[in-house]
């Protein structure tokens, strides 16, 4: 008998957990599922919409770090030389689809800033120049894109999940950081932090 009702309280607890487990992966299904996404998915009256997410600037200031990379036409460009400028600094690839959907985002703020104190620089992770320029070309995106094939200075800013984005201001601090993919009103609300 009391291995019976051991049984039966086992099956209890054990039902009890994976309803619990499963209840909470349901709840949560509600958030994009992308790798490194930071879009929250709500749904109303059968319409779903992207809410923004809160732009917090670091409470200390980080020095972001120098690098010199290449431009698609070989041309060599150091963060250093952008100092007195705003750097939107974005780490992506071109098999990476949160990226992908991000880019078109990205080229519409560019166009949008272009004649500002903003410089947007992309910096491709892990591939060569004649995978990149092609994707480039193909979608006819403007921005200013690096080419970091040996991941080296994807190493010096610890990126672990693309697309990830920092935030530069004119002193060359890092003020914000982004991991996931952002629609152009969640970019420009960290831009704005670069203002504070």
């Amino acid at each position: 008998m009391k291995k019976y009702l051991i049984v039966l309280i086992l099956a209890i607890v054990v039902g009890g957990s994976i309803y619990t487990l499963n209840n909470y992966n349901t709840s949560n299904s509600k958030y994009n599922s992308s790798v490194g996404s930071t879009y929250k998915n709500s749904t109303t009256q059968n319409n779903t919409s992207i809410q923004p997410i809160e732009t917090t600037p670091n409470a200390t200031k980080t020095k972001a770090i120098d690098f010199k990379l290449k431009d698609l036409n070989g041309k060599e460009l150091s963060l250093s030389d952008l100092k007195g400028k705003k750097v939107f600094l974005n780490f992506w690839a071109t098999w990476c689809p949160p990226c992908k959907a991000e880019m078109p985002e990205i080229e519409k703020l560019y166009q949008e800033t272009k004649n500002s104190n903003l410089v947007i620089v992309a910096v491709e992770i892990g591939e060569p120049l004649s995978t990149v320029k092609p994707f480039i070309d193909s979608n006819k995106y403007n921005f200013k894109v690096l080419i970091d094939p040996d991941q080296k200075v994807a190493a010096q800013y610890n990126i672990t999940s693309i697309p990830t984005s920092y935030f530069i201001d004119v002193d060359g601090n890092i003020i914000s950081k982004n991991i996931g993919g952002m629609n152009i009103d969640q970019m420009k609300a960290y831009i704005i932090t670069l203002d504070k």
